[in-house]
């Protein structure tokens, strides 16, 4: 569970497990290293399928040509299709659950195959992503003209699929509302994000360092590279000038070298860690500056729970209804992110206050106990089981 995609299914397959579901839990190899298939067999019978989704360039070049949508194709095709209608002859099924958008042509396909319902959890709405990547490109860039090709044909199945899907649940409000606003006949609930608590327990036997800064991010993905390129070398700097004691942790798997030409500005690259609560434990603030994104940060939520006041861009905050009583502070600019940090830092007894107001919030709001029991009630109506 080391990125927000993985954090989501793992948690609400744990969570609908513990309440009664008898769950298979399919998924490609290329994601299932034999180590993660024995932490799914407590709460899931696994059935994995030998298939890659990288984006090769094949791949790329073949759906700009024939004007199709990568992230869609690329996990789907006739072998897929084939083995699961076989598989499904002998198991039968009440609900059909995709995991994200990319996942909802299979389950339509055995919807219409076998007549099961079908349950489509939005960790996002895809197509926004892709616009708002090709929204920071150079115009008439080629790799803008391909992004913004496939924004648009994914917003066009995207529509299609959640008005096919019997019930789609989203992350936050905001993507409720989008969704609604693309297909406004589909049955769409709220069903958020969250956190186990249990997990994200505070050891105050630990001293904080009022001056440290902490990201936790996966660096695969070009947009988390670039938030934290951006706060280093337009924030972190601002920031130094003011609090020479300054340090930014870093933590995140495959983190590129290039950070380690900043430790004169305070930055510390940790890279993988298996357990990130011993540093948030550590720190006084969490960052988060992401400017291209969808769904919901659940890092964020785990910051807070953690106890972590959060300085975060628009983005990166959104579908978050917490503000800065709560310890969240969403800026928008450079200049913001600096004087909220600096705020935050020279205000060390304030910050532990507001840390314990984010958790706080986190516990009324985002828990997967309580996304888990939204599922489940919406699955017993759609079944007649109520």
């Amino acid at each position: 569970m080391d990125d927000g995609g993985k954090i989501g299914i793992a948690n609400i397959t744990i969570e609908l497990a513990k309440q009664g579901a008898e769950i298979d839990f399919f998924a490609f190899d290329n994601y299932s290293p034999n180590d993660v298939i024995d932490m799914v067999k407590p709460f899931a019978r696994p059935v994995i399928f030998s298939h890659s989704t990288i984006n090769s360039p094949a791949r790329i070049i073949k759906s700009f040509l024939f004007n199709y949508s990568l992230y869609l194709r690329k996990h789907n095709n006739y072998s897929i299709r084939k083995f699961l209608k076989e598989y499904l002859k002998n198991n039968r099924y009440d609900i059909i659950q995709a995991e994200h958008t990319c996942m909802a042509p299979l389950a339509i396909y055995l919807k219409e195959t076998y007549q099961i319902p079908v349950g489509l959890k939005l960790h996002n709405i895809e197509w926004t992503i892709w616009q708002r990547y090709a929204d920071v490109l150079p115009k008439f860039s080629p790799r803008r003209i391909y992004i913004q090709q496939q924004a648009n044909l994914l917003k066009t199945k995207e529509t299609e699929l959640i008005s096919k899907a019997d019930i789609c649940f989203t992350v936050t409000d905001d993507d409720r509302l989008r969704a609604l606003e693309m297909a406004p006949d589909a049955n769409v609930v709220a069903s958020y994000a969250g956190v186990n608590l249990d997990d994200w327990l505070i050891d105050k036997s630990m001293s904080r360092n009022p001056y440290e800064l902490i990201i936790a991010t996966t660096f695969h993905w070009v947009h988390n590279r670039d938030a934290v390129k951006w706060f280093i070398e337009k924030v972190l700097p601002v920031v130094k000038s003011k609090i020479p004691e300054i340090k930014f942790t870093i933590i995140g798997k495959e983190a590129p070298e290039w950070l380690n030409n900043y430790k004169n500005l305070g930055v510390c690259v940790e890279g993988y860690v298996p357990k990130v609560q011993p540093y948030y434990n550590k720190a006084n603030i969490f960052i988060s500056p992401l400017f291209v994104g969808g769904g919901v940060r659940i890092k964020i939520l785990e910051a807070l729970a953690m106890e972590l006041p959060v300085v975060a861009s628009p983005i990166a905050a959104e579908g978050i209804k917490a503000g800065k009583d709560e310890g969240l502070f969403v800026c928008d600019d450079a200049d913001s992110f600096a004087e909220n940090i600096y705020f935050l830092c020279r205000n060390f007894h304030l910050a532990r206050k507001l840390g314990k107001e984010g958790r706080k919030y986190i516990t009324e709001n985002n828990t997967w106990e309580k996304s888990a029991r939204i599922f489940l009630e919406n699955y017993k109506k759609i079944l007649n089981l109520q």
